[in-house]
């Protein structure tokens, strides 16, 4: 069975390379996400609000996973493009169960993504 942190090193490699195919398989049919502005359930509200993010995506570098027991820690710099243009300093809690991610929790300063889900800026 894989580590959390691997489970988690797998599925950034598969985000980075925008194959949410392969990201997918490590997602469990009951994941929730919790985000600044948003909480989703299941894997496919989850992939759809990653592919929108994904389509303002200019890179996205993975600095840091930390892995204990069923936990990983992942530290990421987002850069995006207009209409949501910067760098931003992510950090998100996998918890992973039977080696698939069952629950994400995302931290990050969300200024820059608030016209996203507002419509204001």
């Amino acid at each position: 069975m894989k580590s959390a942190g691997e489970v988690a090193k797998q599925f950034y490699q598969a985000v980075v390379k925008r194959d949410l195919t392969a990201a997918r398989t490590f997602l469990a049919d009951d994941l929730v996400f919790v985000g600044l502005f948003e909480t989703y359930h299941g894997p496919q509200e989850y992939l759809d609000a990653l592919t929108g993010l994904l389509g303002v995506t200019v890179r996205l570098d993975v600095m840091s996973i930390v892995g204990e027991g069923n936990q990983a820690a992942v530290f990421f710099e987002l850069e995006t493009r207009a209409p949501v243009a910067g760098t931003t300093f992510v950090a998100e809690w996998f918890q992973v169960e039977n080696g698939l991610v069952r629950r994400v929790q995302s931290a990050f300063d969300g200024r820059l993504f608030a016209p996203m889900f507002t419509g204001k800026k």
